[in-house]
């Protein structure tokens, strides 16, 4: 089998590049480059906001409904969702459940990781658990609100500053 020529091989090439180009601003239409800073930062805001409210299990059903309804990046708002993940969790939990206790005023026992591994343990802190799931809700709520907010300024603040140091390539 014979080689192809070398405009054969030239051509080829730049159909690649082409195709590279094109995948690279799909790539960036899809993480929103090309909308405005307020409109990355928000989404990136409800993202945080949704992945660190109380309602654990929820955060990506949650997160995309309110992208679809606010028409966000959905891509954006659920790379926030992920702020939320099983070795933040553990130090977040606590101290939402600090918090939440604070506001509430009751006293809450929190079990350690050993007891969270053994049947009894739960069998005997069921009684518990309303008291820690409301400190929680109490303590996560506005933990949520106000980290949103501050992505929402720091994250917008942050991209209108790259922008300006890099703009965007023409296409």
């Amino acid at each position: 089998m014979s080689r192809p020529s070398f405009c054969r091989r030239v051509l080829a090439a730049c159909d690649m590049r082409v195709g590279i180009e094109h995948a690279h601003a799909r790539l960036r239409h899809a993480f929103g480059a090309d909308e405005p800073a307020a409109r990355v930062a928000a989404a990136w805001a409800v993202g945080v906001g949704i992945s660190l409210s109380p309602l654990l299990g929820l955060h990506t059903v949650i997160a995309l409904a309110l992208a679809f309804l606010l028409r966000l990046n959905k891509v954006d708002v659920l790379l926030g969702t992920l702020i939320i993940n099983p070795w933040t969790l553990t130090i977040y939990f606590p101290a939402a459940v600090t918090l939440g206790t604070l506001v509430t005023g009751q006293a809450v026992r929190l079990l350690s990781p050993r007891e969270l591994l053994t049947p009894s343990a739960w069998q005997s802190q069921a009684h518990a658990l309303k008291p820690v799931l409301t400190a929680w809700f109490l303590g996560a709520t506005p933990c949520a609100l106000l980290v949103a907010l501050a992505t929402f300024f720091l994250l917008r603040r942050a991209i209108e500053r790259h922008r300006r140091r890099h703009p965007a390539p023409k296409v």
